[in-house]
C-alpha cells in the first residue's frame, strides 16, 4: 500500500433539497455507536461489517478511493478501524451524492476537523478570515466543475514528518497552488482553492476543493494527476527521497558510462562478447550515407530506429549492464511505491524514456564510423594536397599516419564482414530457392507413379 494517497473526484451540482441517508448518516455518526475506550479493539461489531459490506458492494470503486483505510479493515478488522473506514464511505458518498452547501459545511465542521478562531476548519491561500456561507454559496452557484482532492498519510508518517496539522498541510497547498492550477489548465488569477484538515485516526487527510472562476476552464487528465501525485509525495517525503534519487543518478551515470565504453570497443573489433553489435553498428553506419535525417533518434526512419534498438538491445545484454540497469530499476520502484499502489510494468533498456539518451549515443558512433569510412575512401590525390601543420613535429605526423592507417584497416575488416553477412543471407536464401524447386519436382514425380501426397 503507498505511503502517500492523492484521489480525485468531481463534484456534479445537485439540487439544494436533496439531502441523502449519507448526510444523515455524517450528521448523527458521533452517537451512532458509543466505544469505551477498551473496547475500540474489539472485533467490529456485525451491524458495521453488514453495512460496510453493502456500501463496498453497491460502489466497487469504493475500494480504491478508501484504500488505506480498507487496507486497515482487512488486515485488523477492530471497531475502530471498522469506524475509521464507514467515515471515510460517508465521505465519498457526500461528495458523491449531496448539495454543494452541505459538502463545504461538511468539510468545515465535521468531527474532528480541525477549526481555528473562525469557528470552522476551512482555509485558503489567503490570511483574511473565511466566512462559511458565503464560500458554500459560491460554490453551489458556480456552474461549471468542481474537482475535490483527497491528500491522507498514515499516522506514524504524518506525525514524524509534522503533518499531523493543518498549518503544515495549508503552507504545503499554498506552495503547491499554482502548480495544481497549472496542472489543471487554469490560469492562476481564476484559480480558487479551499482545504480542511480532518485530523482522523490512523489516516489524517485533507480534503481540497478547487474549480475556476471561469465555469468552462479546468480539465485534469490521467497524466497530470500523476505528476502531482509524484510532486506532493516528493515534497512530503523529500528528506527520505532525496538519497534514493542520488543512488538512482548514480546508477544511470555508472551504466550510461560503461555502455558507452562498450560502444567504443565495438567501433574498435575490442568487443568480442557480442560481435552482432559490431556488425549492427556498421550496417547502421551505411544506412545512414542516404538517411535524411541522422542526427537524432527521435526524427529517423522506422528501418534506422529499429536498428538502433536492436544495438542497444545486444549491448544490454552485457552482465554488467544487465545487472546495473536492475539495480536503477529497484530504485525507482522505491521512489514509485510512495505514491502508487500497482506494480510497475517493466520495461527494457531500450524502452526506457529516461535511458533515451543513449540511443543517440548508438546513432553518435555510427555516424563517426561513417564519417572515418568517407575520410579513408577520398581519392588519394586529395589527400596529397592535404595541407600539413608546419609546427608539428616528425613524430606527431607519423603517430597520425599510423592512426589513419589502422583505421584504414579497421574499416576495410567491417566492410569483410558486413560482405560476409550479406553473402551468408544470400546464400540461405538461394538454398530456400533452391530447396522449394526440389520438393516441387518429387512431387511432380510421386503424382506421376500415382503416389498420394
Amino acid at each position: 500500500m503507498p505511503r502517500f494517497i492523492l484521489s480525485l473526484r468531481y463534484l456534479k451540482m445537485k439540487k439544494p433539497s436533496q439531502v441523502k441517508n449519507y448526510v444523515k448518516y455524517v450528521a448523527t455518526r458521533p452517537n451512532a455507536e458509543k466505544f469505551e475506550v477498551n473496547q475500540s479493539q474489539r472485533e467490529a461489531t456485525e451491524h458495521q461489517k453488514r453495512w460496510i459490506e453493502k456500501e463496498l458492494k453497491a460502489n466497487k470503486e469504493l475500494r480504491e478511493s478508501c484504500e488505506q483505510e480498507y487496507e486497515d479493515y482487512l488486515q485488523n478488522p477492530t471497531r475502530e478501524n471498522a469506524m475509521e473506514l464507514i467515515n471515510k464511505i460517508a465521505e465519498e458518498g457526500l461528495a458523491r451524492e449531496d448539495s454543494m452547501e452541505n459538502y463545504v459545511g461538511y468539510l468545515a465542521k465535521r468531527p474532528r476537523a480541525e477549526r481555528g478562531k473562525q469557528g470552522h476548519a476551512l482555509w485558503n491561500g489567503s490570511d483574511k478570515e473565511i466566512d462559511l456561507n458565503q464560500v458554500a454559496k459560491e460554490a453551489a452557484e458556480h456552474n461549471g466543475n468542481i474537482w475535490t482532492f483527497v491528500l491522507s498519510l498514515k499516522r506514524e508518517d504524518a506525525v514524524r514528518l509534522g503533518y499531523d496539522n493543518g498549518n503544515m498541510w495549508r503552507e504545503l497547498v499554498r506552495g503547491k497552488a499554482p502548480e495544481i492550477a497549472k496542472a489543471m489548465g487554469i490560469p492562476v488569477e481564476h484559480f480558487v482553492w479551499y482545504g480542511a484538515f480532518h485530523n482522523e485516526g490512523h489516516h489524517p487527510h485533507i480534503h481540497l476543493m478547487c474549480y475556476s472562476k471561469k465555469p468552462k476552464e479546468g480539465y485534469l487528465g490521467s497524466k497530470n494527476l500523476m505528476k502531482l501525485k509524484s510532486s506532493f509525495a516528493n515534497e512530503i517525503f523529500h528528506d527520505e527521497l532525496y538519497y534514493i534519487y542520488e543512488q538512482k543518478d548514480e546508477v544511470r551515470d555508472e551504466l550510461k558510462n560503461y555502455f558507452n565504453r562498450k560502444l567504443k570497443q565495438a567501433m574498435t573489433m575490442e568487443y568480442t562478447d557480442h560481435p552482432k553489435v559490431e556488425a549492427l553498428l556498421w550496417e547502421l553506419s551505411q544506412k545512414l550515407k542516404t538517411a535524411k535525417h541522422k542526427k537524432v533518434y527521435g526524427r529517423l526512419e522506422k528501418e534506422n530506429k529499429i536498428l538502433v534498438d536492436e544495438i542497444v538491445k545486444e549491448i544490454s545484454k552485457d552482465k554488467k549492464i544487465s545487472q546495473a540497469y536492475e539495480s536503477w530499476l529497484g530504485l525507482k520502484d522505491d521512489i514509485l511505491s510512495t505514491y502508487q499502489n500497482q506494480e510497475r510494468a517493466r520495461r527494457t533498456l531500450a524502452e526506457e524514456p529516461e535511458f533515451r539518451n543513449i540511443k543517440n549515443m548508438v546513432l553518435k558512433s555510427a555516424l563517426i564510423l561513417l564519417e572515418m569510412n568517407e575520410v579513408i575512401a577520398a581519392e588519394p590525390e586529395e589527400r596529397n594536397h592535404e595541407i600539413v601543420n608546419p609546427q608539428e613535429s616528425w613524430q606527431e605526423r607519423t603517430k597520425k599516419y599510423h592512426q589513419m592507417q589502422a583505421q584504414k584497416q579497421f574499416l576495410l575488416l567491417m566492410k569483410h564482414i558486413s560482405h560476409m553477412i550479406e553473402e551468408d543471407y544470400d546464400r540461405k536464401k538461394q538454398q530456400i530457392h533452391v530447396d522449394k524447386k526440389l520438393m516441387r519436382k518429387i512431387m511432380e514425380k510421386k503424382e506421376a507413379h500415382g503416389q498420394k501426397m
